[in-house]
């Protein structure tokens, strides 16, 4: 909870910063330095390490982040560092994306598929979703074998699982409410 609130002030003061000065190439720097962190080992411990020194730190994510990444997101990094939160930066970062999209009146959408699905069956999507939400949408893909066909997507805290996978859950349910209720035997 306070870690959340944390990461919620961190990420409106920079959106602040980011709205009076490049919204979009900060969330990409904030969204890349998240996924540099969180899928590298090596770069998330030391960044989390309790040993190393922040100028340790500071100094070693500047080499890793080299020159592609913009002043304003390495000197947050910097104060985030300094100020010993490194830890809230995933966290920070989809708060900050969240508050970026809402701004630029985009959605995200988590589509999620048995398989891969194509260019042209995303883009369909896409539209519809935009048509339904009145927005532009950003879709982020996922495939997982065993929802065995359909698609589930996920826009904010709604949910629509055309899955085969929940429709077959759906009907052994029924099937298992119809079972449990006596059955009338008689002739009229």
């Amino acid at each position: 909870m306070i870690n959340g609130s944390l990461a919620r002030r961190y990420s409106q003061a920079l959106f602040k910063i980011a709205t009076e000065t490049a919204l979009d190439p900060i969330d990409t720097d904030l969204r890349e330095l998240t996924k540099l962190v969180e899928g590298n080992k090596e770069v998330n411990n030391a960044l989390l390490h309790p040993h190393i020194s922040s100028s340790d730190k500071k100094s070693i994510m500047d080499k890793i982040l080299g020159e592609e990444f913009g002043e304003t997101t390495r000197r947050f990094l910097h104060l985030l560092i300094d100020r010993k939160r490194e830890y809230l930066l995933p966290v920070i970062q989809r708060e900050f994306t969240r508050l970026a999209d809402e701004a630029r009146q985009v959605v995200e959408a988590k589509v999620v598929s048995a398989i891969s699905l194509d260019d042209s069956q995303l883009d369909n999507l896409k539209k519809a979703i935009g048509r339904m939400t009145g927005k532009d949408v950003r879709i982020i893909s996922e495939v997982r074998s065993e929802l065995i066909g359909g698609v589930l997507i996920q826009v904010g805290d709604r949910v629509m699982d055309g899955t085969v996978a929940h429709a077959l859950n759906r009907m052994r349910e029924d099937l298992r409410k119809t079972s449990d209720k006596p059955q009338e035997v008689g002739v009229k």
